[in-house]
């Protein structure tokens, strides 16, 4: 499976890098929010999905490892 990548420079809504910050963008909020209603093949996380996100990253802040071996075996 091939996904296509595109570079932020090319989308409809940006508008400049920050000066001297090549990854942070500066963008049109309102072309932003359009282009995200126009866009049907992009998956967003549900709330469940976030908050799972944010409490593995908390884990990971503290040390907390994950085994791959016994995630495998929940799946």
């Amino acid at each position: 499976m091939s996904k296509e990548k595109y570079n932020i420079e090319k989308l409809p809504f940006f508008q400049s890098f920050v000066p001297n910050s090549p990854t942070k963008a500066v963008i049109d909020i309102q072309e932003f929010h359009l282009w995200l209603e126009r866009v049907q093949h992009m998956d967003f996380l549900s709330n469940a999905e976030e908050r799972e996100r944010y409490d593995a990253y908390k884990e990971l802040e503290n040390v907390h490892a994950l085994d791959l071996k016994d995630a495998m075996n929940e799946w």
